[in-house]
Formats: structure tokens, sequence, C-alpha cells
């Protein structure tokens, strides 16, 4: 722990907190804009992450060749900072109008790499060198490196947690980004009036009376800027799970969920969804409805002579909203005595006692591992264990009527090979948006039967017709599809090895880089890896730089980057196996990341006093370092087993994780900012931007390569014994 009376009356300590806060609530906001603007890819975060990462690494190392920057240029950085960050909004919500997208469309995958790098760049090595430049002059009062750490770190924590509380008290994300600019004001107004720098306590208080006024007029600034990409906006709010936006235009409302179209009222997929789904049986009298409610899915099982219906929404946020600009006799049919809503995570509900006739899940595609978890083994398990005897389970996903691609066909794939090994009986009825029926029972593809079902019904609808019937289950295209699905036996999707997941990321990518396609588990045969030069290449190098004695800075540099690379890769892993067991993670991924924060101050604080006092001792600290790698490879089978066994799901347990995670990584990084060196000299930038490429590494190969190819066990695998490699290279 850091001892008080050395941080008594120093603003560098100040600055060291300020700078942590607002690089984490800079980012959170930055990334929030992004997602919206690249509607809601995920992505779009790991991309951007792993920039944010490069660009504050390069930060730091520029501020190592730099002389003294004196605190007047650290007040400096911090206007620019904060500048940085408004312009960052701005950019973000009119880039696709800047670079001439088409609505709805994709810009070109180097265009968006451009705009990432253009929005995020720049605010990370500001927020890089104003860390080293803050650290150096910590230094210059006594401290150490570790310190600096732990400060920035703490600062980490507060920004994270406000970011979480601002979006639970319903404020928009645009007023979080004008707070975090004002906090970045405040900070130089106040320390500027103890060093006597005129101009740029000015330049912040003007800064501070605008961007109160602007706080003011938030929402009406943020549906100026969001009406540039939706002209005729009606409504957007922002929610724990994405942004929410409703437009209207000549009686039809449309429905985006982050700029992705998510439901207009002209379409007739509920319908289509509801009508021939529960054709496979006589009509279900109780039923679970599973998201989609704001859709008419609830409105069309109305129709029928139900007797109850359970809707699970798990963003009540998006239906109050939704309310009160959807059609009246679709907002109406929320409010029918035989329809309960309970607003709760669908996978927790379904833990409940309850047994329904029908199950109808009206989710998103599976298009990020966020709506993947609904489209898994697991899932369609406690689906199952729900219905009663001949129960039907169906839902919807958009495909293409005629043409499949490859990456299609395995996306589609894993979903059937997951809903057919929990169901024996699986009917997919094709067209631009596939409908998969399940049931323990048979199910009747005769369109004769079918056709008089409907008839009986006597409903009014404005596809589903007998006709309709006769047509989707006569014609070649019905007959083919579900020949080709259950042609292979694919992975089937699930929890811990989220195939869908890596066939969605390739479908993405190629259709923005031609040819793209992510190598499957048969590409990394044993054999095959053995015979890589690349492999044989690398073992030397770690051989040379293992047992040299002149490689010292270098074996440093890769013990720093080891630790970081397995502190993300564990993040990572962490943070998914929470979103599939627990919810919706943008609702609690700001306490989740303050946790990892916490455990970053913490490791690094109590780590330097350890050493400290041993070094004061006389005693040798060789062991220390092996000690704490040691320990995070341990985490990782610990976190292996949790998930093979299920035991990590809660809040409570995952937060732990993480904090012990951050605590391991900062206790690498203070051992070797200590050991045999002056604390504060060479190292600083070092190690520092030693962890943050290595944090850039492992949270972009663990989000694209390793989970996707080999699931969440091998991964948390790879990490322990990249932390238990990283033991070799102690010196």
């Amino acid at each position: 722990m850091i001892k008080s009376g050395r941080l008594q009356n120093s603003s560098t300590a100040s600055y060291l907190i300020a700078v942590g806060f607002v690089s984490i609530f800079g980012q959170v906001v930055v990334l929030r804009e992004l997602s919206v603007s690249f509607y809601g890819i995920e992505l779009i975060y790991i991309l951007s992450l792993g920039i944010w990462l490069l660009g504050t690494a390069l930060g730091a190392a520029i501020g190592r060749r730099s002389g003294d920057p004196g605190k007047k240029w650290v007040h400096t950085l911090f206007l620019i900072a904060s500048a940085s960050l408004a312009m960052d909004i701005v950019f973000i919500r009119g880039m696709r109008t800047l670079f001439n997208a088409v609505p709805g469309g994709f810009l070109p995958f180097q265009t968006q790499m451009i705009g990432m790098s253009l929005a995020i760049l720049p605010l990370s090595m500001i927020t890089g060198l104003l860390f080293r430049w803050s650290a150096r002059l910590f230094a210059a009062g006594g401290h150490t490196l570790a310190e600096s750490y732990a400060l920035e770190s703490a600062g980490g924590v507060l920004g994270g947690l406000m970011s979480t509380l601002l979006l639970a008290w319903g404020l928009q994300n645009i007023f979080a980004g004008i707070f975090c600019c004002a906090c970045s004001l405040f900070v130089v107004n106040a320390c500027s009036w103890k060093s006597g720098f005129e101009v740029q306590r000015y330049i912040s208080f003007a800064g501070l009376i605008f961007l109160i006024v602007a706080a003011a007029f938030s929402n009406s600034l943020d549906m100026w800027m969001t009406s540039w990409d939706h002209p005729d906006l009606s409504a957007s709010r922002d929610t724990p799970y994405g942004r929410i936006t409703v437009t209207s235009r000549d009686g039809q409302v449309i429905v985006f969920e982050n700029d992705a179209l998510s439901y207009e009222t002209e379409t007739t997929s509920a319908e289509e969804l509801v009508q021939l789904s529960t054709l496979q049986r006589d009509v279900p009298r109780k039923v679970l409805v599973i998201g989609g409610g704001f859709a008419g899915v609830v409105n069309e099982m109305l129709k029928l002579p139900v007797t109850r219906i359970d809707y699970v929404e798990i963003n009540k946020r998006a239906i109050g909203i939704l309310r009160i600009h959807l059609p009246a006799e679709m907002s109406s049919s929320l409010n029918d005595e035989r329809v309960r809503i309970i607003y709760d995570d669908p996978r927790r509900f379904l833990r409940t006692r309850n047994s329904y006739d029908a199950i109808l899940t009206a989710m998103p595609e599976p298009m990020s591992a966020q709506v993947n978890r609904f489209y898994t083994t697991e899932f369609f398990r406690q689906c199952s264990s729900s219905l009663n005897s001949g129960g039907i389970f169906s839902f919807a996903i958009r495909s293409a009527e005629n043409l499949w691609t490859p990456h299609l066909l395995n996306r589609n794939r894993s979903v059937y090979a997951a809903l057919k090994a929990v169901f024996r009986h699986v009917v997919v009825v094709p067209g631009v948006t596939n409908i998969f029926i399940a049931s323990d029972s048979a199910l009747t593809t005769h369109p004769a039967i079918l056709g008089e079902r409907l008839s009986k019904r006597r409903i009014e609808t404005r596809l589903v017709s007998i006709e309709y019937v006769n047509y989707l289950y006569t014609n070649d295209r019905f007959s083919a599809v579900n020949t080709v699905l259950s042609q292979e036996i694919y992975d089937p999707n699930s929890d811990t090895h989220p195939a869908c997941y890596s066939h969605t990321i390739s479908i993405w990518l190629s259709r923005l880089l031609v040819g793209f396609d992510l190598p499957g588990l048969r590409s990394f045969g044993l054999n095959r890896i053995l015979k890589s030069p690349a492999l044989w290449i690398l073992a030397l190098a770690a051989v040379v730089l293992g047992v040299g004695k002149r490689f010292a800075s270098t074996r440093r540099f890769i013990v720093m980057f080891l630790a970081g690379a397995v502190g993300m890769i564990s993040e990572t892993v962490i943070l998914l196996n929470y979103q599939s067991s627990c919810g919706a993670l943008y609702q609690d991924i700001g306490l989740l990341l303050m946790m990892f924060m916490t455990g970053l101050a913490a490791g690094a604080a109590l780590t330097a006093r350890l050493i400290s006092k041993r070094q004061s001792a006389g005693r040798r600290n060789g062991w220390w370092g092996a000690i704490i790698l040691g320990g995070l490879g341990l985490l990782n089978l610990l976190v292996y087993y949790g998930v093979k066994f299920d035991l990590l799901g809660g809040l409570a347990i995952a937060s732990v994780i993480l904090a012990l995670d951050g605590a391991f990584v900062a206790g690498v990084f203070a051992f070797e900012s200590l050991r045999g060196i002056d604390a504060r000299t060479g190292f600083m930038s070092w190690l520092y931007s030693a962890d943050l490429i290595g944090g850039c590494i492992g949270t972009v190969a663990a989000s694209l390569f390793l989970i996707p190819i080999f699931g969440i066990p091998v991964t948390t695998l790879s990490g322990a014994a990249i932390a238990f490699l990283a033991i070799a290279f102690l010196r």
C-alpha cells in the first residue's frame, strides 16, 4: 500500500489518477459510439480495443525520448485530451456521411480501419504520453513506477464505475462524453491555480462553461447528431444493451438497435414465424415468447386462442421507449390480459419451473457473442426442458433465399447441429428468413395437413395463406435446404465453443475482404503445427533470449509482453463466459472492467511494497517473478475448470477472478520495474508499452483466433501455458 504521507501536497498523484480516469472513461464513450457507427458488430470492439492499446503504447514510447515535460505541458495535454474526445464523438457520429456510405451499408474495410484509427489513435496516444510524463514527474518526488501504475489503475477504477453509473441513471452516452471532457478540464483548472499557469487556467475555465451549456442541451444535441444518419428521427435512447433509434415516415415505423435494422411495421416476419411454427400443432394454449414483443410476435400470437403468453424481455428501457412510437395495435397487445411481461434475462428465466406448449424466440441473428448465447446447445436444452410433451420450439435467422455462401452455410449448419443435438425432430422452412422448428415429437411437412389447420383457424393474415404454405413445402428449395443442413455433421454451436460466432466473423469480413476465410480447426492439426518452420524459429529465438546474458532488457520486455497478453486473454474468456451464462454483458461491463482495474491498482501497490521491504533487508527477490507468473498460470487453470464445470456464471465470481487477473498482471509489472534497476528512469515507458502491446495482441488473438477456432477451454489452457513459459525469460 502506498503511504499517505508520500502523497501529501503532490499534484502529480492527482495527474496519474486523472489519466486513468479519463483514459478508461473516454475509452468506454468512444467504443460505444463506434459500436453504433458500425451497426453493433462485436468485431469492432475487438479491433478498437487493440488500436487503443497500440496507441497508448505509442504515446508512452514517444514520451520516453522527450525531455523533462514540466507540469505546464501536462496541463496542456489534458486540454488537448478533452478537445480530442469531443472531436471524436462528432467525427464518429458523422463518419458514414463523411465517407459517403450507402445508408444501411458497410463502409469498405480499409475505410473502416482508417475511420477507427482516426477516432482512436490521437486520444489513446495522448493518454499514453500523459501517463509517461505524469509518472516521470511523480518519480522525481521519490516514487516508483509501480506506484505510478497503481495510481493510474485506481483512476481507471473510478472511470469504469462512472461510465456504468451514468448509463444506469438513464443518461445518454453523449452526456457521458461531455462529463469526461469536463473532468479533464477540471483537473487543469484546479491545479493551475497553484502552479500559476494562467493561459491553461483561462482556457480550461472557458471550456468548462461551454461544456456546462452543452450538457444542459445534451438531449437536443444527441438528437441532432443522430439525425445525420436518420433524417426521419422520432426517438433515440441509450440503454444498457445498446442504442435504440426510432424513425417514422408516412405511417411506417422503423426500429434500429445500434443502427442495425431490427424491425419495421410493414414486414411480415412476425406473422411467418408465429403462424408457420404453430401450424405444427393444434393451437398451443400456453406460450413463451423470448424477445420480439415490439416486433409484433406477441400481437400475432394473440390472433390465436391462446390462454397465456409469457413474454420475456431483457431490455426494459427499450420497451418503455417503443411503446410510445409503435402502432396502437402493436402497443396495445402488450397490455392484453393474457400477456405477462417479464423483464429478465431469458436464460435465467428458463431456470424457473414453467412449462409451455410452444416457445418462440425472436432474438436478433447471432452476429455477436452477446446474441450467440441464444443459439447454442445449452440454450436449446433449457428450452427443451421447459416444453410440455409434444411442445414445439422455433426461431428465425435471416439468411439468403437462393444462394448460400460457404460461410453462411457453415453458420446455419452449426446452429442446425446444436438444435439437432437436443431435439429429435427439426424442420427448416427456407426463405429470406429461415424458420427453424424443433420438437421431440414428430413434425409434419405435408402441406395439405398444414393448410387444413390454417383454414380452421379463420384468422386474418397478410402473407401466410394455404397457397403460401403449399408453395413453401413443395418447392425444391425446401428439400434442398433440409438435406444440405443434415448432410454433414458439423460442430454444434455451444457456449464454450461458439462455432456460430466464428462463422459470423467470416461472413462479416467476407463482405469487406474478398476471399477472406477464418480457418477451421482442421487446419491446425498437430503434425502440421510441428512441421511449421515458424514454430522452430520462434523456439530457437526463445532459447537464445532465455540463456543469453546480453538480452536482459529484451527478456524483460518479453516477460511483460507475455504477462499483458495472458491478462487480456483471461479477461476476454471471463467476459465471454459471463456473457454466455448471465445475460447481456453491456449491463455489467463497466463494473467488471472496474474490478479488473481494482486488481491492477492493488497488485502493483502490494507487490511494490513487498519487494521494497525485502530489498531493504538485503534478500534476493529472484523468485518473486516466478511466483507471480505461476499464480497467473494457475488462475487460468482455475478458470479452465470453472468453465468446464459451469462454476463461473455469477457476477461475484467473475468480478473476483477479474480482480485477481489484474493483480497478477500488475504484480509482474511492479516486479520488473523494481528489480535490479533504478525504477525512476530507463524502463518506465519500455515496460508500459510492452504491457499494452501484449494486451493488444492477446485481445485480438483470443477473440478472433483462439476462441472462435479452439473454443474457450483450449484458449484458457493456452493462457496458462504462456504464463508458465514466461517464467523461462526471468533473469
